[in-house]
C-alpha cells in the first residue's frame, strides 16, 4: 500500500505539471536554421522544457496566399519532424512546435500539412525508391505572437557559428519533374544549408528529382532535418534538409512543398508565397543539442534513482538515435574537397566537379 500511495502521488504530481503550459516572457523571433522541438505524446514537462523531445531544424518562414485568397503565416520544415503516424519507426508527436530558448521552451506554432515517405530502418534496399522519390515536407502554422526573420543562420551542436545571417530573397521555383524522372540542369550549382546539428556548410548540387535535390558536401546529420537549404549566388530558398547517404544528401524542394500543401500551380510559387521580409535580429539564445542531450540524461538518472526505490525503472530513449537508420549503400569513393563557407564566388565549372560513382 505504501508503494501504491507513492505511485499515486507521483502520478498526480506529473498530471499537475502537464497542465502547466510554457509561458513566453516576450515574443520570440524565429528564422530559417533555428532549432525546434516537437514533443511526443506524454513527454514530461518540468516547468522549463519538454523532456526528451525530438529535435529538428526550422526552414524558411513566410506568408502563403492560398487559392481562396486567404493568408497563412507558416514556416517550412521536414515532414518526418511532424510525424503523427504509428508504426513507421519515428516518435509520434503532439503537433505542437517549440524553440529551445535558454529561458525555457517557447511555443511557436502547430503542425499543418505534412507528408513524408522515407526508407524504414528495417526495410532494406526495397525501401530505396521511397528515399529517392518520396516527399518529405512539413508546414508549421505559426502562432500570432511569433515574430519571424528571413535571415538564414544556425549554430551547431556545440554552439559554434560558421557564417553570418543570409537574408532569403524568394523560393527557387524549378520546372516540376514527373515522379521517377531526373534532371541534371542543376549540376555543379552551389548550395548551402543551415541546421542545428552541424551548422552551416556548403557544397554542390548533382541532380534533381521531383522530391529531391541531390547534393554533395553539405554534411546533413540527425537534427539538421528541416533546416534551410539555399543558393548562395541568389539567396533563394532551395528547400529543407531531408536525409543523407554518406557524403550524399537530399534536400526536399520548397517549391514542391508549397505547391502540394496549398494547390498552387507549377511556376507560380513566388506569386503565392512571400518570404518573411523582416531582417529582425534573433533576440533569444537557444540551447544547443548537446546541452539538451545532457539535460535529458540527467533527468533519466534522477528518475532512475527515484523509481528504483519503488521497484521500477522507466525506459526512456535517446530520440536522436531513434531517428530511422537509412539503409547502407555500397562504399562510395571519396567525395570532392568542397568549401565549408557560404562565401562562394559563383558556380563552378563542370569540369571541376567529380561526381561520386554509385556502382558497387
Amino acid at each position: 500500500m505504501k508503494h501504491a500511495r507513492s505511485r499515486l502521488a507521483v502520478a498526480a504530481f506529473a498530471a499537475l505539471l502537464s497542465l502547466v503550459a510554457p509561458v513566453a516572457a516576450h515574443a520570440v523571433v524565429v528564422g530559417p536554421g533555428d532549432p525546434i522541438r516537437t514533443p511526443m505524446e506524454g513527454s514530461p514537462w518540468d516547468g522549463y522544457r519538454n523532456i526528451n523531445s525530438p529535435m529538428c531544424s526550422a526552414g524558411v518562414p513566410g506568408t502563403v496566399t492560398d487559392r481562396n485568397g486567404e493568408k497563412h503565416r507558416v514556416m517550412l520544415t521536414a515532414g518526418h519532424c511532424l510525424n503523427d503516424a504509428p508504426d513507421v519507426g519515428l516518435p509520434i508527436v503532439t503537433g505542437e512546435v517549440y524553440v529551445p530558448t535558454t529561458e525555457g521552451d517557447k511555443r511557436i506554432g502547430t503542425a499543418g500539412a505534412h507528408r513524408w515517405e522515407l526508407p524504414q530502418e528495417d526495410a532494406g534496399l526495397e525501401s530505396l525508391p521511397a528515399g529517392f522519390n518520396g516527399a518529405d515536407y512539413g508546414i508549421i502554422n505559426l502562432d500570432p505572437d511569433v515574430e519571424t526573420t528571413g535571415a538564414s543562420y544556425s549554430i551547431d551542436e556545440n554552439g559554434q557559428s560558421y557564417g553570418e545571417p543570409v537574408v532569403m530573397t524568394g523560393i527557387q521555383d524549378n520546372e516540376d519533374l514527373p515522379r521517377g524522372e531526373v534532371s541534371f540542369d542543376n549540376l555543379g550549382k552551389p548550395i548551402c544549408k543551415d541546421g542545428m546539428r552541424t551548422g552551416r556548410a556548403c557544397g554542390y548540387q548533382v541532380f534533381r528529382a521531383r522530391n529531391g535535390i541531390w547534393t554533395v558536401g553539405i554534411g546533413v546529420d540527425h537534427g539538421d532535418s528541416g533546416g534551410n537549404a539555399y543558393d548562395p549566388t541568389t539567396n533563394e530558398v532551395i528547400g529543407v534538409n531531408s536525409m543523407t547517404f554518406g557524403p550524399v544528401s537530399r534536400v526536399m524542394p520548397a517549391d514542391i512543398a508549397i505547391q502540394e500543401a496549398y494547390g498552387i500551380p507549377d511556376g507560380q510559387v513566388n506569386d503565392h508565397f512571400e518570404v518573411s521580409d523582416s531582417t529582425a535580429q534573433r533576440d533569444s539564445t537557444y540551447r544547443t543539442l548537446n546541452e539538451d542531450m545532457a539535460a535529458d540524461q540527467e533527468y533519466v538518472r534522477a528518475q532512475d534513482s527515484q523509481d528504483s526505490q519503488e521497484g521500477s525503472v522507466p525506459q526512456l530513449v535517446d530520440l536522436v538515435d531513434q531517428l530511422p537508420q537509412l539503409p547502407k549503400l555500397p562504399e562510395l569513393p571519396q567525395s570532392p574537397q568542397l568549401p565549408q563557407s557560404s562565401h562562394l564566388s559563383g558556380s563552378p565549372q563542370l569540369a571541376e566537379i567529380q561526381l561520386p560513382s554509385f556502382e558497387s
